[in-house]
């Protein structure tokens, strides 16, 4: 019986904690997804040899090969978890997706874009880090684990 109040007792402490562990992993979950997925996009560019666009839209990320940028082809489609979200910006205003050239480079070169990962509902601040994904003009792409402390 006493054993049975002791566990009790530390499961309601340690309840609170449980909310922030789950949602530090469905946001680094999606850090990841966006991050293995950038790479594939470059190395699909560099393998291809022309423009390869990966565009965050309604929850999924999508890759597509724009050799015909008037017909572009689907190669990929990944769903982010649900509440999940993520934004693309770029040094250059008014990007909404992340082009590959055939060097492996941002489209626009000297451009650098950052992906942030933020879930609704979620402040990230303190003990909820939401990550950030970096890709520099020369086209090194760099996932940090807290955005606010990314560069």
């Amino acid at each position: 019986m006493i054993g049975l109040a002791i566990v009790a007792a530390l499961v309601k402490t340690a309840a609170p904690h449980f909310g922030e562990i789950t949602t530090n992993t469905r946001l680094r979950s999606v850090g990841s997804l966006l991050h293995s997925e950038a790479l594939l996009a470059q190395s699909e560019a560099i393998k291809r040899s022309r423009t390869v666009r990966l565009t965050i839209d309604a929850g999924a990320v999508v890759m597509q090969d724009m050799g015909d940028p008037a017909n572009p082809v689907e190669l990929r489609r990944r769903t982010m978890l649900p509440g999940a979200s993520a934004a693309i910006t770029t040094t250059t205003t008014g990007i909404t997706t992340l082009d590959f050239g055939s060097e492996g480079r941002p489209v626009t070169f000297g451009t650098a874009v950052s992906v942030d990962v933020s879930m609704t509902g979620v402040t990230c601040s303190g003990d909820l880090r939401c990550p950030g994904l970096r890709v520099d003009a020369g086209g090194a792409i760099n996932l940090c684990g807290d955005r606010t402390n990314c560069s």
